[in-house]
């Protein structure tokens, strides 16, 4: 909840000459009567004190946050008292803590839960802040002291510019891009949540079906409790597919309308995956259509967890069940007639479509738009999967080779490069290649897609069926036809490494001494970095890690102190706090999905690029912005 909305200057008085804890309180409690916020003054201030008896309000830095919940609140409002002189009888959680800022907050019953806590929250952030409390305590007047607690209030009118800058007015090619770019950003941003339930569920789905050797879901035994959960997994991703698109869009309050509109198109039309990335955008669309209407300041906290999910909800499902759902269930009716049409004598157009995609961009977009196109259908053409899965591990499979049948064609750290291409090969990470595509792509592009449309077209037509949404040979157990899969994951290989080997000069090896020693490591501690960074990508492994890995390589060769956020599959690591942005000089936000809580960065410099622009030009996305 904004603080503005519930500050005011009548509910703030400065240099209180005051030194009894129960006088400030009723002088604060005085002041929310007069504003019209309190049924029965006296019933609060008793509700005020018993919480006071509970634990101690004060914390530190000279700051108390008094706060009553009761029936006798109107609405939420905080009333502030900055004392004349400091007072140290308030029961702090630091002792030594001598208080001269009182926040009282006065809560209603019915909102003690999500509002106490959203402004508690609210207020000691913003006193994490360094030097915050010193300068509230040193505002010459009410003005400057309302203008440095509504700075979050100034941060979001300063986004929603940024918003219009980088979406300029209709008609212009940028303006075109940049949508396009956003679009793309939440469509990953869904995948990226999607595939835990696919991998998960499919790999065990498979797994029961193999080890029961009848071809056939389970029925009976402890196989059947396997097939079970891998069917929910398989059941529950398209919900989680078009509930984070929407997430993305419009935040938590689109989750509930997109997922719960995806799981209606998706069983009630059988619309499939398509029908739940469009039904994801529609929802994350109608909650920011519905954020535009205003509610008065009693309803703000139940907007975003009752009244835009079931308003939204009620809307996308409507949509969906008197609209779309029909139309896009035979679109889906006609791509899967389309599919297996392709089984019989378009199997090698379609599979150099899917393995140059796959490999072109190594876990890129394009790559996501094959890939994803052939997870979405494993139960019920596992066949493409059988390709796809080969043209996922070509690419680092391929250099790994080169830098065997070559190596003097690569350097020592390439050749090392190879060595870890090669594991993620084998476990189906198309972004081992990623750093030698970096270095020299005008050779090693052509190379890995050749070897991806190889690899594809030989899984294809060797009629391999991988049941698992994944590549490598980690999903042997559930390949049938294991050895064409092999021998079709050796061709495409075999042929990335004998093009990129013969487009490829020697290598001059060049040592660099100089910096032999240096350990290139992100910093940790608060407030000393000089650059700052976040990496993300939808996958929230590869990318997110090789961009980190290259930015502090390249900070750390030019003895720079850098700081690097990965949010990935782990969640936010090395989180960067307002600490950290107060000091340093800019911030490069290298990603493929949308950055969370980006809103912290809207005080400093920002230099927004892909992560493979991080991987490839990590210098100069430092040096040229110092």
């Amino acid at each position: 909840m904004s603080l503005n909305n519930l500050i005011n200057e009548n509910l703030l008085i400065l240099d209180l000459d005051c030194t009894d804890k129960l006088e400030i309180l009723q002088t604060l409690v005085n002041l929310l009567d007069k504003e019209g916020v309190l049924y029965d003054k006296e019933e609060f201030l008793h509700c005020v004190l018993e919480r006071e008896k509970i634990s101690p309000t004060g914390l530190e830095d000279g700051l108390a946050i008094p706060h009553g919940k009761s029936k006798y609140v109107k609405s939420p409002k905080i009333a502030i008292a900055r004392l004349k002189n400091p007072i140290s009888n308030w029961e702090s959680v630091d002792e030594d803590n001598k208080v001269n800022l009182v926040f009282l907050i006065a809560i209603p019953d019915n909102e003690k839960g999500n509002t106490h806590i959203e402004v508690l929250s609210n207020i000691t952030n913003l006193f994490m802040e360094e030097n915050f409390a010193k300068q509230l305590q040193e505002a010459p007047n009410k003005e400057k002291f309302l203008k440095e607690i509504f700075r979050e209030d100034v941060i979001e009118e300063i986004n929603e510019d940024v918003q219009k800058d980088y979406n300029p007015e209709p008609g212009n090619s940028s303006n075109i891009t940049g949508h396009l770019n956003k679009i793309k950003e939440h469509l990953l941003f869904g995948t990226s949540h999607m595939i835990p339930f696919i991998v998960a569920g499919g790999v065990l789905l498979s797994l029961a079906v193999m080890i029961s050797g009848k071809g056939a879901v389970p029925e009976s035994g402890y196989l059947k409790d396997v097939a079970t959960m891998g069917i929910a997994g398989l059941t529950l991703f398209t919900a989680v597919l078009g509930g984070y698109i929407s997430y993305s869009i419009a935040d938590k309050p689109g989750l509930a309308p997109g997922m719960i509109g995806s799981w209606i198109a998706v069983q009630n039309y059988k619309t499939g995956f398509i029908g739940a990335i469009i039904v994801g955008f529609l929802a994350g669309f109608i909650i920011n259509l519905l954020k535009k209407i205003k509610l008065p300041d009693s309803m703000k906290s139940l907007g975003s967890i009752f009244i835009y999910p079931l308003i939204g909800t009620f809307i996308v499902c409507s949509i969906v069940m008197w609209g779309i759902g029909a139309p896009i269930a035979a679109i889906m009716d006609n791509l899967n007639l389309w599919l297996a049409s392709m089984a019989d004598g378009g199997k090698i157009m379609l599979g150099a479509i899917l393995g140059g995609m796959t490999a072109f961009d190594m876990g890129g977009p394009i790559n996501k738009v094959a890939t994803l196109f052939a997870q979405t259908q494993v139960d019920t053409q596992p066949w493409l999967m059988g390709g796809v899965g080969i043209a996922i591990c070509t690419p680092p499979l391929g250099m790994a080779l080169a830098t065997v049948l070559a190596p003097k064609k690569y350097t020592r750290e390439e050749r090392e490069a190879g060595k870890a291409a090669g594991i993620m090969g084998l476990i189906g990470i198309s972004e081992g290649a990623i750093p030698f595509a970096a270095g020299d792509p005008l050779k090693v592009i052509p190379a890995i897609v050749a070897g991806g449309i190889v690899g594809n077209i030989a899984g294809f037509l060797m009629n391999c069926i991988n049941h698992a949404p994944w590549g490598g040979w980690i999903v042997l157990p559930v390949v049938e036809n294991k050895i064409g899969y092999i021998i079709g994951t050796i061709l495409g290989a075999l042929t990335t490494a004998l093009i990129v080997n013969f487009l490829k000069k020697e290598a001059i090896e060049m040592e660099d001494l100089k910096h032999s020693n240096i350990t290139y490591e992100s910093i940790t501690d608060e407030g000393i970095a000089e650059v700052l960074a976040i990496t993300a990508c939808p996958s929230g492994v590869a990318h997110t890690f090789l961009a980190a890995k290259a930015l502090e390589k390249a900070a750390g060769k030019n003895n720079i102190k850098i700081k690097v956020e990965t949010q990935g599959a782990n969640g936010i690591v090395n989180r960067i706090t307002p600490k950290d942005v107060k000091n340093a000089k800019f911030i490069i936000l290298a990603h493929d999905v949308a950055i969370k809580n980006s809103e912290r960065f809207t005080n400093i410099k920002i230099i927004d690029v892909k992560t493979k622009e991080a991987i490839k030009n990590p210098e100069d996305l430092i040096l040229k912005n110092l």
